[in-house]
């Protein structure tokens, strides 16, 4: 049941914080009435995105980084607010049920489009139902250098001059040597400036065979600039300046394109890029008898060393992009590769019951569904499943 509850929350966090999958850094310094924010992004897939979206009507216009999916994975607005999310273990949030329902997407952009001050970002998120949060934290950042900590059921505003923020919670008793580093340097000195932000985001960045940081921001609260950097080299920068970036309108960025100078990145940025392209290529009629060409795919996946979690996700897209458009053969091929590389995580197994059953292969559905409880004993909407199919079978 450990190893089931493990998975569970990594999947909870797959969704609700697309790629917050390994870990992240922040760091909040407020000196001489000036406010700084660093982050590290620290992740496997390297196709990391930065856009612009311009405000309507009493909205702010906003900079939001992250990846190809364009979820929000971080971002500033016209009002000098920050904000950036770090995957967490689970902690249960009991006090928003009932409250409105919203996504983890759409709450996050009603925030920067409507918010200047964390007090207000507190209001905004009382009015909803925050359970899909129940596996990350969030820290909002605004100009006084204040900052709003959503933790569970927790909003707390706090002032202090600065603060660290990593994948551990406070209050847990785990290590985290980024968060340790980090508090022991800024006891030492600390100073409200890029180039100190900068030296301290370095001192913490990771480099590791599945990624590590991929992308560095440094936020100026007053002044409305980021700072820029890609695959943790931190001497090719690219800094933006907000409100001019928006008068341009709607837009968007390649991190890589933007800084395509670091060895190392372009040659992690290839590699993952080289496989996905594979993947992408599974639905194509020519490859569905060729077993050396899925061979390949497999081995290449594998051996990788980007986390399952990613691959999981990515897979099952263009599994789910086929089947909205009925195209089910193709669809199924995408999620009998996951089943096929990924056999111990159950929902792989439930997402390809779903596709015979509505494909009309029953007994594979009843089959797969049966491989899911398996793994997952306690499924409710699974069990519920197998039922249904079972009554189907006997008439």
């Amino acid at each position: 049941m450990k190893k089931f509850r493990f998975i569970v929350i990594v999947f909870l966090a797959s969704i609700f914080f697309p790629n917050y999958s390994f870990s992240c850094s922040m760091i909040k310094i407020t000196k001489n009435g000036k406010t700084i924010v660093g982050n590290n992004e620290d992740s496997s897939n390297p196709n990391t995105m930065l856009w612009f979206e311009k405000g309507k009507t009493n909205e702010f216009g906003v900079m939001y980084v992250g990846f190809d999916n364009f979820f929000p994975q971080g971002g500033m607005n016209e009002a000098g607010l920050i904000f950036d999310g770090f995957t967490q273990s689970f902690r249960a949030v009991n006090d928003t049920l009932g409250k409105k329902r919203t996504t983890s997407s759409d709450l996050s952009k009603m925030i920067m489009q409507h918010c200047s001050t964390v007090e207000e970002v507190k209001d905004l998120i009382s009015q909803y139902n925050i359970s899909f949060w129940a596996s990350g934290v969030l820290r909002f950042i605004d100009k006084s250098g204040k900052y709003l900590y959503v933790d569970g059921d927790s909003l707390i505003i706090g002032k202090n001059d600065w603060f660290v923020q990593t994948n551990k919670r406070p209050y847990e008793k785990k290590k985290c040597w980024r968060l340790d580093k980090g508090t022991e340097l800024l006891n030492i000195k600390y100073e409200s400036t890029v180039d100190f932000c900068k030296s301290f985001m370095d001192s913490i960045h990771q480099d590791t065979d599945w990624g590590g940081t991929l992308y560095t921001t440094i936020y100026d609260l007053e002044k409305g600039t980021v700072s820029l950097y890609y695959f943790h080299d931190f001497v090719n920068v690219h800094t933006f300046d907000l409100k001019e970036e928006l008068n341009t309108g709607n837009h968007s960025y390649s991190m890589h394109e933007l800084l395509p100078n670091g060895k190392k990145g372009n040659e992690f940025n290839f590699k993952y890029n080289k496989i996905l392209n594979a993947v992408k290529n599974l639905a194509d009629s020519n490859l569905i008898n060729d077993s050396i060409s899925i061979f390949a795919i497999k081995d290449s996946i594998l051996k990788s060393n980007i986390s399952k979690y990613i691959w999981v996700s990515k897979i099952s897209n263009y599994g789910d992009q086929y089947k909205q458009k009925g195209e089910l053969k193709e669809s199924i091929r995408y999620y009998r590769l996951n089943v096929d590389l990924f056999p111990d995580l159950w929902y792989v197994f439930d997402n390809l019951g779903d596709a015979y059953h509505e494909n009309q292969e029953t007994k594979l559905a009843l089959e797969n569904y049966n491989k899911a409880i398996k793994l997952n004993p306690d499924n409710q909407k699974v069990l519920t499943k197998i039922e249904k199919l079972k009554i189907e079978l006997e008439k």
